[in-house]
């Protein structure tokens, strides 16, 4: 794995390590969705390398497939929308669920072919949850080259007892954060007006300048490793 793509292969890739269709929080704790799905998804990753190139909406669907049950794209967009959710209408909040998922898939999925080496490994819990709707599961990604990327999935039971992703700390940095803060700086922008539909509306424009600062940083050593 390159390290000037680490966080964009790790972003969606973990996401998606995290999928688990069918299992009920009743069944099997954050942990074991976790571990159980790691395979569903690196098959997913080899098969991709065949077509993507050729079929990248194809790719695009079955990455999405895997995230949908498990990632709660609503709770994470109305995070990133900050105080800005209440001013919404809406259609607007909406659209930007719609907009942030499909943002986030079509920006990170092609990144996660050029997986192919390395490990994952979940860590086991070292406290008690403070409560039992909520977890934080950390794993760490851990490369052929030795680097190790410590990541933690912010982790909540829903109203169908699955537990699902509401947020990501990747190698320090909080994903659920960064857009958020991205957002916010958007909305004072002065080429968007302060108009909410024309940052919804640009809001691919806005990741795409967040990621080629990330691909800085990772560049530089600044985005954290363990150890």
């Amino acid at each position: 794995m390159r390290n000037t793509n680490i966080s964009m292969h790790v972003l969606l890739f973990l996401l998606g390590i995290g999928a688990a269709t069918a299992l009920r929080a009743a069944d099997t704790g954050p942990e074991s969705v976790v571990r159980a799905t790691s395979d569903r998804v690196l098959g997913l990753i080899e098969e991709g390398k065949t077509y993507i190139e050729e079929d990248p909406d194809r790719f695009y669907r079955a990455v999405h497939d895997v995230l949908e049950p498990v990632v709660a794209f609503d709770a994470f967009a109305r995070g990133v929308m900050g105080p800005f959710w209440r001013e919404a209408t809406p259609a607007q909040r909406t659209r930007f669920i719609e907009t942030f998922k499909w943002g986030l898939l079509r920006t990170y999925s092609a990144a996660l072919t050029e997986f192919s080496d390395g490990d994952v490994v979940v860590l086991d819990p070292d406290k008690p949850p403070r409560t039992p709707d909520r977890r934080d599961v950390r794993m760490e990604i851990r490369t052929s080259i030795g680097d190790v990327y410590p990541v933690v999935y912010a982790m909540a039971i829903d109203d169908q007892s699955r537990w699902r992703v509401r947020n990501l700390v990747v190698g320090g940095v909080n994903i659920g954060l960064t857009y958020q803060n991205q957002f916010k700086s958007a909305m004072r922008d002065p080429k968007y007006g302060g108009s909410m539909d024309r940052v919804i509306d640009s809001w691919a424009t806005v990741v795409e300048v967040e990621k080629a600062r990330t691909a800085a940083e990772v560049d530089s050593g600044s985005l954290g490793k363990a150890g």
